[in-house]
């Protein structure tokens, strides 16, 4: 009886074990919503357990055997061209993950340099892409337009009298301010040499030629394999083919201690996530706060 027992348990211990493994891996894969790769490994895992509790038994025959292992072949082949597709759709996914964000980084930069601008010239921000549009368009920034050099020397005496009152000591050499007040000084004694050609005015220019059409601008963008810039395209979530725009909120005034500010924030989730099927395959990105003046963007956060 022993005997028996014992000849049982070494004919069928190997072959039952993996039987049960893949019993309770497939059930496994079944309540737990596991991959197809997963699941095809289960059902091949069974399948390979069954097959060898027959066999041990000695009830399945040689031609049963040949068929049964073509058809373990020709899974295994078919295992390996899913692997292959799940892995090629994987890394094709990471790639489609980093160009959405990083476009998506750059336009919420961008969004938020006009932002600041139009704040810095109004003192709120724009409320509507509408009037986003417009001001990437039409609207001016100040540009401090340059020519000459500070003369590198002390001022005089006489300089020294025309900028200060009660006479300071001359312990420096000539700062940009100094410079940039005497070059308005027609009747200096030093015009003519030092100054004449002397030009430190702010004027205004356009803000779409003086941020987006400059050569450093372009070339990085063609750098990060991004397209040529466009403002009608900044407030929709790259990778969404133009179907969904970036939040846009603020508010006009927000009591920060003693003080009043401006706030703005703009907000979306992006058509992927950092591991696929994370957060339904999204990715919230953002910059700045509705209770706080702070327009620090998610990814300087991260």
């Amino acid at each position: 009886m022993t005997n028996n027992i014992s000849t049982l348990l070494k004919k069928y211990s190997v072959p039952a074990l993996f039987f049960i493994i893949g019993l309770v891996v497939f059930i496994i894969g079944i309540t737990n919503n596991q991959s197809g790769m997963f699941m095809i490994s289960s059902i091949l895992l069974f399948l390979a357990g069954g097959l060898s509790v027959v066999f041990s038994s000695g009830n399945l025959q040689n031609k049963m055997l040949y068929v049964f292992g073509a058809l373990s072949g020709i899974a295994g082949i078919t295992t390996i061209i899913i692997s292959y597709i799940s892995v090629n759709d994987t890394l094709t996914y990471e790639k489609n993950y980093k160009a959405c964000k990083d476009l998506a980084k750059q336009n919420l930069q961008d969004i938020r340099y006009i932002q600041k601008e139009y704040k810095n010239k109004t003192g709120r921000y724009l409320s509507d892409w509408e009037s986003f549009e417009d001001f990437i368009k039409n609207g001016t920034v100040p540009f401090v337009e340059s020519q000459g050099i500070v003369p590198d020397r002390r001022i005089n005496s006489k300089e020294n009298k025309y900028l200060y009152t009660g006479n300071p000591p001359i312990d420096n050499n000539m700062t940009e301010n100094e410079a940039y007040r005497l070059s308005k000084w027609i009747e200096g004694p030093n015009y003519m040499s030092d100054f004449y050609n002397f030009k430190r005015d702010t004027i205004q220019v356009s803000l779409m030629e003086h941020k987006f059409g400059g050569k450093s601008y372009k070339e990085s963008r063609i750098k990060a394999g991004f397209h040529s810039f466009h403002p009608d395209s900044l407030k929709y979530i790259p990778f969404t083919a133009m179907s969904k725009e970036w939040n846009l909120q603020t508010v006009d005034s927000i009591k920060i201690g003693d003080n009043y500010f401006p706030a703005i924030k703009v907000s979306g989730e992006i058509p992927f996530a950092n591991v696929k099927g994370k957060n339904g395959n999204r990715e919230e990105m953002y910059f700045g706060s509705l209770t706080t003046n702070d327009t620090e963007g998610s990814w300087e956060v991260e």
